[in-house]
């Protein structure tokens, strides 16, 4: 599915925008499901695609829930995470066989607790420390997105750079109004390269691990919902992570 200027894209910049995988029917639809998980503060969920941790939620009453309705919206989030071009894509860009890892939910609501949630400029190696570089995430973008709904920014090359360091930091239902991401601080000669990355609803990026991001605070009257998913190349090293309790998972 992906064009050789795609992939050469892909491997000069660090990322890569696909706006055709997923249509604007199935992308309301798996939205409507999964905003049914969403606590008070439209806090981020981790791994939604296992039903264990949607019965585990306790944020609000078990009662509003069905079994039925937890299942499917995890089954939706098992299709995302399996779906066949994404696969193809990622084995192309990865030049391998490729595992998944765990997902995450962010909603990024307007007017919501987590709304102006700004994260830091960071590589997503960082959390799995993989000194070959063979992360890569997948984040579906659920409505449009720019700078003034909180959308995201990389540093375009910085994939080649090894994993930097960064301090220790919660990443993963912050208090109110701390901003994520385990703060790396930008080399000089990419620091003019900053790229604002605005997408259209149903749009998807294949992200590498290494390239440095963040994201802006959504002061708008428009959330910016994005589901993530995150993969690695078959056999390379990953961190079990504590809260995303990371397995991997192959495809045929």
């Amino acid at each position: 599915m992906l064009t050789k200027e795609q992939i050469q894209k892909y491997h000069k910049d660090g990322y890569l925008v696909v706006g055709d995988i997923f249509d604007p029917e199935y992308t309301s639809a798996f939205l409507k499901a999964i905003r049914r998980h969403a606590n008070k503060d439209f806090a981020a969920i981790i791994n939604p695609d296992r039903p264990e941790v949607l019965m585990s939620l306790d944020e609000r009453p078990k009662s509003d829930l069905t079994i039925e309705e937890i299942e499917e919206t995890s089954h939706m989030c098992r299709d995302v995470i399996s779906n066949k071009m994404t696969i193809a894509a990622l084995k192309f860009l990865q030049e391998n066989d490729i595992v998944y890892l765990s997902s995450q939910m962010i909603f990024k609501e307007a007017y919501s607790t987590y709304a102006d949630q700004a994260w830091l400029p960071h590589q997503d190696n960082r959390y799995i420390d993989n000194e070959n570089g063979a992360y890569i995430t997948v984040n579906w973008f659920l409505k449009d997105s720019d700078p003034e709904n909180g959308g995201i920014y990389v540093y375009p090359g910085t994939h080649k750079l090894p994993i930097l360091a960064a301090p220790d930091k919660k990443s993963y239902r912050e208090d109110p109004g701390d901003n994520p991401g385990r703060e790396c601080a930008v080399p000089e000669e990419f620091k003019d390269k900053k790229t604002d990355i605005i997408l259209a609803g149903g749009s998807v990026v294949f992200l590498h691990g290494n390239c440095i991001h963040g994201s802006y605070a959504n002061n708008s009257s428009r959330s910016r919902p994005w589901y993530s998913g995150c993969y690695i190349t078959e056999g390379e090293y990953y961190n079990i992570g504590k809260s995303s309790k990371r397995i991997g998972v192959s495809f045929p």
